[in-house]
């Protein structure tokens, strides 16, 4: 992965609001009469001022580790505080300590003075590069600022109190002092810092009033010492408390702790756990567009762009063909986190090589037609695929074998319609022949290698690498998010969460859901159908969609996307440090609670979210319609598939695939159904 190992600086943010009643966000209104009466304002400064990118504080040492590749520093730097306080407090009493006596006790063999030191300032270097103004408590400072009041930082903390102002400055929240408990040999916690600050300030404890995160130290002890105390969880704790998001899911992500026999935390769930709360802090309100795309879409198309610059570097692969439509936002996160290695948009997908696949494999992929998992015409199977010149003659020659406008709704009907396309054959030869040469054509002017690129997509199947290869003549490279049992497949071609079916957890929740799998690719980019030469190469043209549709889901895409880009950068600085399978574990977790225990927020709002299969053969129903949950739920909807259809089908499988495909795919839809 690519080498990042330092976060960007803080850029000073200074948002002076109004202080007018009725204009800021509820929690800020509550505090607002605290504030008022006060003629100092005090702030917590860890998880209250300033957050972390990590769920827990500690996990700033495993990134120390994996940045200094000193083994073992996770835990000795733990061990080394607790001795730290231990020892301090049998000496004086107080277990207030400095960053300095916490490295006096740290014992890791081979290591020198000059290493503690470095690492001592890795770690104040770290510890100031990743902390950020909350988005909970920014506008709170904001008005106490507004309001002219005296505003101060008081931090049970060992690091120094000129390295906290100046990131407290750096994020435009500049203080007019700072009290550290280790330069004071006393805490919150213990009552007696109030007292220090109180009478550094010159003011009664009574027009004080502290916020922080810490109900024992910010609040319990603030009162204790005659302050004004006032808890506000962090934005953690806030988040474990929002019904609306689900909470098997952040818990799972706050429980684990290792992969395997590696005992250092799970940094990517920890990374996704501080930005869904960071996230939930910026929009306590949020859509469920958003909402996805915070705590689902962003961790998957992240974590797949960075497999994608992994597997793309080890097999030494020159181009990354990224196909649509799932490539856009991948593109997107690519270029978001700075991989190396070039990548660039394909056009490819079902339709545009179903086509031209025709013409060296007629037999075998002119069924695909048909195959739609609602009952409709051959007139309508026709003239969905949009083949433009050619399509009267084709459905001329069609009408004297069977009706045009019957509805294929049962096996004889299907397979007299397949008799007729069959004997069509030389008119679909020649539209296939001009759609693959066009296809040929584009492939060439993009400089597509076969041996040296790599085409990356979503997956399931492969259908699409399968026909391209028919088309070229040559097998190349595929990456893909997963692929199930009955996928095409050969020795090029990789997968990121499930390959070929053998990760069964995986592929239960594929069977479950891939609908929700596919959503966080979702674009409003147009739909290549397919290429037509003319005097100047060849030209693209789009499938037509329902103007309606493409409305709703594009406000979706658009919503859920800000999130997804917003979650790269909150990921970026730590690419380099975050594993594979650390990623696949937090992904896993993710999407196994939503699609088997999604809350009732969650469902609702997705599940009836339309969905419209790539040739328009679905309807346009729901995601609920394939959508199957722990708790038995599927959105009720008239395009559900019937038995009598998947029986059709399953007889055109069997004529074009033989027993053994046809009786997988039949087992992934009953296990589906039953489900139910």
């Amino acid at each position: 992965m690519q080498d990042v190992s330092m976060y960007p600086m803080a850029k000073p943010e200074v948002n002076v609001i109004s202080h007018q009643p009725g204009k800021l966000p509820a929690h800020v209104e509550a505090v607002r009469p605290l504030i008022e009466q006060a003629e100092v304002v005090s702030f917590d400064v860890f998880d209250t001022l300033l957050v972390r990118p990590f769920a827990r504080p500690v996990d700033v040492f495993t990134l120390m580790e994996r940045q200094s590749g000193v083994k073992g520093f996770h835990d000795a730097r733990i061990l080394a505080e607790r001795l730290a306080r231990e020892k301090n407090h049998a000496r004086s009493g107080s277990a207030e300590v400095t960053i300095d006596e916490i490295y006096q006790q740290i014992k890791l063999p081979g290591l020198g003075q000059t290493s503690f030191q470095a690492l001592k300032a890795l770690e104040l270097t770290t510890e100031g590069e990743i902390l950020k103004r909350s988005p909970a408590i920014g506008p709170i400072y904001d008005l106490a600022r507004s309001l002219g009041k005296k505003v101060i930082a008081v931090s049970d903390m060992y690091l120094p109190a000129s390295m906290i102002s100046s990131v407290l400055a750096r994020n435009g929240l500049t203080v007019d002092e700072i009290f550290v408990s280790c330069e004071h040999q006393t805490s919150k916690h213990e009552s007696t810092l109030y007292e220090v600050v109180a009478r550094s300030c010159g003011v009664d404890t009574a027009r004080i009033t502290h916020i922080g995160d810490n109900y024992k130290a910010d609040c319990e002890a603030a009162l204790k010492a005659g302050v004004v105390g006032y808890h506000i969880p962090s934005v953690l704790d806030q988040l474990f408390r929002d019904g609306r998001f689900n909470q098997l899911a952040l818990h799972k992500l706050f429980q684990v702790q290792k992969h395997g026999a590696d005992t250092s935390p799970n940094l990517f769930a920890s990374l996704a756990l501080a930005f869904i709360a960071q996230f939930r802090a910026r929009h306590p309100e949020a859509p469920i567009a958003r909402v996805f795309g915070a705590m689902y879409g962003g961790p998957l198309v992240t974590g797949f762009a960075a497999w994608l610059n992994a597997v793309m570097q080890i097999d030494q692969v020159a181009h990354l063909r990224l196909a649509t439509r799932d490539g856009y936002i991948t593109k997107e996160i690519w270029d978001i986190l700075g991989l190396p290695g070039r990548a660039s948009i394909m056009q490819s997908s079902r339709r545009l090589t179903m086509v031209p696949a025709f013409h060296t494999a007629f037999e075998k992929e002119i069924g695909s037609v048909l195959s739609t998992s609602t009952a409709c015409t051959l007139r309508e199977c026709v003239q969905r695929l949009g083949i433009g010149a050619g399509e009267a003659e084709l459905l001329n020659a069609l009408s004297i074998y069977t009706p045009l406008d019957r509805v294929l709704d049962t096996p004889a009907k299907t397979s007299a319609a397949l008799i007729a396309m069959k004997e069509c054959r030389p008119i679909w030869r020649r539209i296939a022949a001009r759609e693959m040469n066009a296809y040929q054509h584009y492939l060439k002017d993009e400089g597509f290698d076969p041996a040296h690129d790599a085409m990356a997509d979503c997956g399931w199947a492969l259908t699409s690498q399968r026909r391209t290869e028919l088309i070229l003549g040559k097998k190349f490279r595929g990456y893909y998010v997963g692929t199930l049992e009955h996928a095409y497949m050969h020795e090029d071609i990789r997968s990121f969460l499930f390959h070929h079916g053998q990760d069964r957890n995986w592929v239960r929740l594929a069977e479950r859901g891939v609908e929700l799998l596919e959503l966080a690719f979702a674009s409003t980019h147009a739909q290549i159908s397919h290429f037509e030469e003319c005097e100047d190469g060849v030209r693209p043209v789009s499938t037509q969609h329902q103007r309606q549709y493409e409305i709703l889901i594009g406000n979706f895409v658009a919503q859920m996307q800000d999130e997804i880009r917003l979650f790269a950068e909150h990921f970026k600085p730590s690419v380099s440090h975050i594993t594979l399978n650390e990623m696949r574990d937090t992904l896993y977790d993710l999407f196994s609670s939503l699609i088997t225990t999604p809350t009732n927020y969650e469902y609702e709002e997705l599940a009836l979210l339309p969905h419209s299969r790539e040739l328009g053969a679905s309807g346009f129903a729901t995601i609920g319609t394939f959508w199957s949950t722990q708790n038995g739920h599927y959105a009720e909807v008239q395009q559900a598939t019937s038995w009598r259809s998947y029986i059709r089908l399953g007889l055109i499988s069997f004529r074009q695939e033989g027993l053994r495909l046809t009786w997988m795919r039949a087992k992934r839809v009953l296990r589906r159904r039953l489900k139910r």
